[in-house]
């Protein structure tokens, strides 16, 4: 197994742990994003096409619900005094 591919088990456990106390739902896919694509850098390295693209895919989807999440988060209203 690649450096590459153990970077992004790391990160993905990470983001699964920060996400049991309190993660906002931003971040954890965000980390999720960052795990995905360290682990299509690893199966690039090793020359597997079709596990790099996969990686990348997943890592749009979560891309995308990151950026959905973050945008939800913002137009909520503060709970401010």
């Amino acid at each position: 197994m690649s450096p590459l591919n153990l970077v992004g088990i790391a990160i993905g456990l990470l983001a699964v742990l920060l996400l049991c106390f309190g993660l906002p739902d931003s971040w954890f896919f965000g980390l999720l994003c960052l795990a995905c694509l360290s682990g299509s850098m690893g199966e690039a390295y090793r020359e597997n096409k079709l596990g790099a693209v996969l990686f990348l895919a997943v890592a749009a989807v979560f891309a995308a619900s990151s950026l959905r999440f973050a945008l939800r988060d913002a137009r909520q209203p503060r709970g401010g005094s």
